[in-house]
């Protein structure tokens, strides 16, 4: 691929640092702990409206050998789909037996290598920079990703080498993946891109990483988030877990869809009610996936469907989809029902025709304040907005009862045929604006 990237290198020398300052987005977890990046992360790399793909790679250990083989595989495949990889070392550190290793594996793959020298941020010997020529690179760069030493030289001499000719376009489909660990999430997505793309694994929590992964599907272009397993406050003493909470929650502020994935052999919990709270009050398209049906019984998934009338009850028009990831079933139906909310999305709605389906509710259903005087709602308009949001004019808005604003909602969104996209009403007490002689 020649407008991909890698980043490499042995742990714990700033890869993730480097990455989240050169796609400018914090997306990577950064700590001072060997083998936190467990995966391989996506994102791009801006320069001058041209784009390259950029791999942050796992750092290759011996620490843990499941994860360790694991990472190397990944590592490996990003290397083979780049057309130029970054050596990440570390100054701090000076030169090692891993770096060497590394090198020589970069050299067997015949693939076009930049050495950087991280951590350049404090005055270091110059004897001790020249330690890594070394390795036989020609062009290095010592930098400092945590103060932004040296990284435009080097962006610039990245976009020189592969002579990038893509050009970027603002990608605004963002679909998250969220639920509790070990519900088959990355399973699931590697079902969709056809690939072996997350790192799957019987150990809960195996994702660490929220991963940014591109998508296409009937020629509409998504960004996939795979985010970690949110895990109870109780299980998440571990820094690691922590992290890992805030950027799957940074997924649902930065989506436009979410997905929240529930095990099939598990009933609806506390966890998932909380975790389906959150993604309502960030006010984001909302599908449930009940992954793992060829796991249960007909018994067993009747007892489940009536479990999940929660989410239904809660949110009208809730999509809920069975899948078995392992066996590919229902997957496509799961893609389409993501298009046709991210098509809904965008629709724009007249105030003429907005207006009318106020005035249809209220004649239906009037409403009336607590000294039982009827309260009058003249029309209504779309606001410019990031999510689907409706402005309500009339008088005494602030008298609307709460179950009058639900029901608004309700029927707004079924009128529209809008069932699974939030509907945000805004309430105000203004005069109509096209009705001059108001």
């Amino acid at each position: 691929m020649t407008n991909s990237i890698a980043l490499v290198g042995r742990t714990n020398v700033g890869k993730s640092l480097l990455y989240n300052k050169l796609v400018q987005y914090k997306n990577s977890i950064v700590l001072n702990k060997h083998g936190v990046t467990r995966d391989v992360n996506q994102g791009r790399l801006l320069y001058e409206e041209k784009y390259l793909n950029l791999y942050d790679t796992a750092g290759i250990t011996s620490e843990d050998k499941e994860f360790s083989q694991l990472a190397y595989e990944k590592t490996i495949d990003a290397i083979n789909k780049s057309s130029l990889v970054l050596l990440v070392t570390s100054l701090e550190d000076g030169i090692t037996s891993s770096d060497y290793e590394i090198c020589d594996i970069l050299r067997k793959l015949n693939k076009k290598t930049i050495l950087v020298i991280n951590k350049s941020d404090k005055q270091k010997s110059a004897l001790k920079k020249y330690e890594f020529h070394e390795l036989g690179l020609k062009d290095v760069f010592d930098v400092s990703a945590k103060t932004n030493k040296g990284l435009l030289p080097l962006i610039q001499k990245i976009f020189q080498t592969t002579k990038s000719s893509f050009h970027y376009e603002s990608n605004k489909n963002r679909v998250a993946f969220i639920g509790k660990p070990n519900v088959g999430k990355s399973t699931l997505i590697n079902c969709i891109l056809n690939e072996s793309r997350s790192i799957t694994s019987n150990i809960p929590g195996t994702t660490i990483d929220s991963l940014e992964i591109p998508f296409t599907f009937k020629g509409r272009d998504y960004y996939i988030y795979d985010t970690a397993g949110i895990m109870k406050k109780s299980s998440s003493k571990e820094i690691i877990n922590k992290y890992s909470i805030n950027m799957s929650l940074k997924c649902i502020s930065d989506s436009n869809i979410c997905v929240l994935v529930i095990s099939a052999l598990e009933l609806v919990s506390k966890q998932d009610k909380n975790i389906f709270n959150i993604i309502k009050e960030n006010n984001k398209p909302f599908i449930l996936v009940i992954n793992k049906i060829d796991l249960i019984n007909k018994i067993e998934l009747r007892k489940l469907k009536s479990n999940i009338e929660y989410f239904s009850n809660i949110l009208f028009g809730t999509k809920i989809i069975y899948i078995s990831a392992l066996e590919n079933r229902n997957i496509r139906k799961l893609l389409f029902t993501i298009n046709t909310l991210t098509s809904n999305l965008y629709k724009e709605f007249r105030p003429s025709k907005l207006t009318k389906i106020l005035n249809d509710a209220c004649n239906k259903h009037p409403i009336k304040n607590n000294r039982n005087r009827p309260i009058k709602l003249k029309f209504a308009k779309q606001n410019k907005s990031s999510d689907l949001s409706i402005s309500i004019h009339g008088n005494q808005t602030d008298k609307i009862p709460d179950s009058y604003r639900k029901y608004l909602v309700n029927y707004f969104s079924n009128q529209l045929g809008l069932s699974g996209v939030p509907i945000r009403l805004i309430f105000k007490k203004e005069k109509n604006p096209f009705n001059m002689g108001s």
